[in-house]
């Protein structure tokens, strides 16, 4: 059984890592000896939390071990019929094992199971188990088992660990930061635990914890990736951004700063007015030709727009294009598309705006930012019939409603007709109040009152 087990260790570590969701555990989690002596466990039997086996079952387990050295396939099936409903969960929790060494998930998740609904104290079978989950990605499930195990006895770092990542993973910040501390105070080696606090202490914004653990770890590993970039996102986040840029182009100058490392450099590059810097950056990032979304590159071009550089937002644009070809999603075809219409308003060429925002509005009508914008381009045109039936459009929508009501109230204004305009603002005000909006509708009111002393 031993032999056995510390197989299925050593394929946890392959499958696991492999299928991970962000932010991953390391290879060093996997491949720790902790954690593989804890997966196997200590071969003995606690009666409070494992089952007993009788001598016949004993005979079972060492045929089936002495077949799995070189015929699994023949073991499992041999296994799968010495199993009933009256024999021990140990039997079940031994072909659950040997179902993850084929590969066979499911299987494995489903014959643990089995195990805990014969003996639900089998504290290995209930690690095990939460282990089997977080390789298949269900992380909630897997979170449970985990702390089930704990609370059964189980008290290795390695388990603390890995259920800090299912909380983190899940969003539960301030329980994956517990689990962390556990981690590093049972297993103060974890690579993976300190990343996982790290971690922790940036989705809190407590950036000057971050950065003094992050430049203790970096006195032992002054070349890890991980550090480097995190202590740059500790540094930005104190606004610390010129040695932010330092940190990250000491990685780059290493030849280890990947897609993301480089498009943040182009930001921050950005944020500091170096913008033959930041547009360097953004070229090299989508050079690299690495399996990031397209809206990551695609935001790039945005902050290139946003701040007023058109020609080079434009060009990012086009080099996406060729990059990513015509084969993206309907929703990254539909972000691509409306940065080129910003960008030809901004540059002037407001038909050509235009007819992309027709185009985005035909393929999708109920489209509200690209209804918002066709309709304020109409707007000032001077097209008002059009601009208001594109407004009301898309105040149908939730999520523009209110941004739709202010900019159609805006056009009114425009138009001078001051009642309908404060009437749409007062709609805005009841589904979402704004001081500045406030401000806007008592201006406007005032105007309504001094046209009508007027007449």
């Amino acid at each position: 059984m031993k032999n056995l087990l510390y197989l299925s260790g050593i394929l946890l570590f392959g499958s696991l890592h492999a299928n991970a969701p962000l932010p991953s555990l390391t290879q060093d989690f996997w491949n720790d000896p902790a954690f593989i002596r804890g997966f196997m466990g200590d071969y003995g039997f606690r009666s409070e939390v494992e089952p007993r086996i009788d001598k016949s079952e004993q005979f079972i387990l060492r045929e089936v071990v002495a077949k799995a050295e070189n015929q699994l396939e023949d073991a499992t099936v041999y296994l799968e019929g010495k199993i009933t409903s009256k024999t021990s969960a140990a039997l079940d929790f031994a072909l659950g094992t040997m179902y993850y060494q084929l590969g066979r998930l499911t299987r494995s998740e489903q014959t643990y199971e089995q195990a805990l609904k014969k003996f639900p104290s089998f504290l290995r079978a209930r690690k095990n188990l939460g282990f089997v989950q977080l390789s298949l990605g269900k992380l909630m499930d897997a979170s449970k088992n985990i702390a089930k195990a704990i609370s059964l006895g189980e008290a290795d770092g390695v388990s603390y660990v890995a259920l800090g990542y299912c909380h983190l993973s899940l969003g539960r910040i301030v329980s994956a930061e517990n689990a962390y501390r556990m981690g590093i105070l049972l297993h103060p080696e974890s690579i993976d635990a300190r990343n996982g606090l790290v971690n922790c202490l940036l989705s809190t914004n407590r950036y000057a914890e971050a950065l003094a653990l992050l430049d203790e770890l970096l006195e032992s590993k002054p070349n890890d990736l991980f550090c480097h970039k995190a202590r740059a996102s500790a540094l930005q986040g104190l606004g610390r951004e010129k040695e932010a840029v330092v940190a990250l182009e000491t990685l780059r100058r290493m030849n280890r700063l990947d897609a993301s490392g480089t498009l943040s450099l182009g930001d921050l590059y950005h944020n500091l007015g170096l913008y033959e810097h930041s547009l360097s950056s953004y070229q090299q990032a989508l050079a690299k030709k690495e399996k990031l979304s397209l809206p990551r590159y695609a935001r790039a071009a945005k902050v290139l727009i946003n701040r007023g550089s058109y020609e080079a937002g434009f060009k990012y644009l086009e080099e996406i294009q060729k990059i990513f070809g015509e084969g993206y999603s309907d929703s990254d075809e539909h972000q691509i598309r409306m940065l080129q219409a910003e960008v030809r308003i901004a540059t002037g060429k407001r038909k050509d705006a235009a007819a992309i925002l027709e185009q985005l509005i035909q393929k999708q009508p109920l489209d509200g930012e690209a209804l918002l914008l066709s309709a304020k381009l109409a707007a000032e045109e001077l097209d008002f019939a059009k601009a208001a039936l594109r407004f009301e459009r898309a105040a149908k929508l939730p999520d523009f409603e209110v941004q739709s009501l202010v900019e159609h109230a805006r056009m009114l204004v425009n138009a001078k007709e001051y009642q309908e305009a404060a009437d749409l603002l007062e709609r805005a005000q009841t589904l979402s109040p704004q001081p500045r909006v406030a401000r806007y509708l008592q201006a406007v009111n005032n105007l309504n009152l001094s046209s009508r002393k007027s007449l």
